[in-house]
């Protein structure tokens, strides 16, 4: 698997795997208690379907530095990424869960036009006036009925801009866990279909 380090405008280094495959790109960010390796096997899916895919350790992972924005600055990671992909040529996606649903809501509030759509799996909350801003570009919301993020995810898609879909999942799995969970195929299908609208 190949790797690449994106510098951040904080002066963070973050380590990112990186599966090249087709144009599109999607960017896999992990949750506070998972790192980028939890991340692999549903990568190796991805690229299997045609896309190119980066997983970055955020800022304080692996060898991943932080930057002068602290180290919950994990939006600046996301953007980080975003733009080395550009730099490569593949548009970019981000999907992330939990902690890293928030940082890739965040980055996308920041800069709408940097990012294709963005997907998140059982988001941790972010602000109204961050879930305002999404822009126009496509946004799947993924949350299990029972979880602790569930009322979280609903404020945010509420919240959030045209167009947009929520999808709830039966259980109580957050994060990662509910792709490890019973639902792995219906989650990966809700991923495929979206990204095939694109």
């Amino acid at each position: 698997m190949e790797e690449f380090i994106a510098k951040t405008s904080d002066g963070a280094e973050i380590e990112t795997y990186f599966l090249p495959a087709g144009p599109l790109a999607v960017i896999l960010c992990h949750g506070k208690a998972f790192d980028r390796d939890s991340f692999v096997e549903y990568g190796q899916t991805l690229r299997e379907e045609g896309y190119t895919v980066a997983i970055p350790n955020f800022r304080g992972y692996g060898r991943s530095t932080v930057g002068q924005e602290g180290v919950d600055a994990i939006e600046y990671d996301v953007i980080a990424v975003a733009k080395e992909l550009e730099a490569k040529g593949h548009p970019s996606v981000a999907l992330g869960a939990s902690r890293g649903g928030g940082g890739v809501l965040r980055a996308v509030a920041l800069n709408p036009n940097q990012f294709r759509a963005v997907i998140t799996w059982s988001t941790v909350a972010v602000s109204d006036e961050v879930a305002s801003r999404l822009g126009n570009i496509p946004k799947l919301f993924i949350v299990s009925e029972s979880e602790m993020m569930h009322d979280q995810t609903l404020a945010v898609y509420r919240e959030a801009p045209e167009p947009k879909m929520l999808k709830q999942i039966s259980g109580g799995r957050h994060a990662q866990k509910i792709w490890q969970g019973p639902d792995r195929d219906l989650i990966e299908q809700y991923v495929r279909e979206f990204l095939k609208a694109l």
